[in-house]
C-alpha cells in the first residue's frame, strides 16, 4: 500500500516550479512541464514564457500570425515542439499527464490551427526546450532550485501565463502559499 505522503518523483507529467529567487534568467519564476525523464537525461518545456513573436515568424504561412509562441527553454531555439489536449484530432502524441499530450502529427496540428478547428486553449507551440544531463535535474531538485507538482491540463492550457507560477505554488498549499506571494524584488517587501 503506497504511503499517503510519498514524496513526488521526477517523471513525465510533473511540473518543475522554480524557487522564487532562482538567478538563471531563463528560468526566473518559471513552470516547466517535464516531458521526458531518464537516468541519461531530462527534457521539458517552460509553460509561462510567452514570446513577443508569433508562429508565422517561423513558418511561411501568414495565416499563422495570431498563433502565440512560447519559449520552451534556452536549448536549441530552432526546434519547435507542441503540447495539446486533442488526441482525437492530432494522432501520434504521447500522453505525459492526464489530458496532456506532447507532440504528435505536426502537419495535422498546423492544418487544425489554420482551419480554426482547434483553439489556443487546446494547443501550445514552443521554440527551444529545457534540458538536463544525467543526474543534473535530480541535483537541482535536491538543492531546492525546483519544487515538484503534478501537472494538470488546466495549468498547461487554461491558466494565464502571468499567473501560472503563483497559481501552482498556491495550489500546493501550506508554506508554498507564502512563497506564491513573494515579490519579484525582495527589497520591495
Amino acid at each position: 500500500m503506497p504511503k499517503k505522503n510519498a514524496p513526488l518523483e521526477l517523471k513525465p507529467g510533473m511540473l518543475l516550479v522554480s524557487e522564487p529567487f532562482l538567478e538563471d534568467p531563463s528560468f526566473h519564476r518559471s513552470v516547466v512541464l517535464l516531458c521526458e525523464h531518464s537516468s541519461s537525461h531530462s527534457f521539458g518545456l517552460v509553460l509561462n514564457q510567452r514570446q513577443e513573436i508569433v508562429l508565422d515568424s517561423y513558418m511561411d504561412e501568414k495565416v499563422m500570425e495570431d498563433v502565440p509562441l512560447y519559449s520552451g527553454g534556452p536549448v536549441d531555439p530552432t526546434i519547435m515542439q507542441f503540447v495539446h489536449r486533442r488526441p482525437d484530432l492530432i494522432p501520434d502524441g504521447m500522453e505525459i499527464g492526464e489530458g496532456i499530450f506532447w507532440s504528435g502529427n505536426f502537419e495535422r496540428a498546423i492544418e487544425l490551427v489554420v482551419g480554426g478547428e482547434i483553439s489556443f486553449d487546446e494547443i501550445k507551440f514552443f521554440i527551444g526546450y529545457s534540458g538536463w544531463g544525467a543526474g543534473q535535474l535530480e541535483r537541482e531538485v535536491k538543492a531546492n532550485a525546483w519544487m515538484l507538482h503534478p501537472a494538470k491540463a488546466e495549468y498547461v492550457f487554461d491558466e494565464p501565463t502571468l499567473n501560472l507560477w503563483r497559481k501552482v505554488l498556491f495550489d500546493k498549499g501550506g508554506d508554498y502559499r507564502v512563497l506564491s506571494t513573494y515579490p519579484d524584488d525582495p527589497n520591495l517587501n
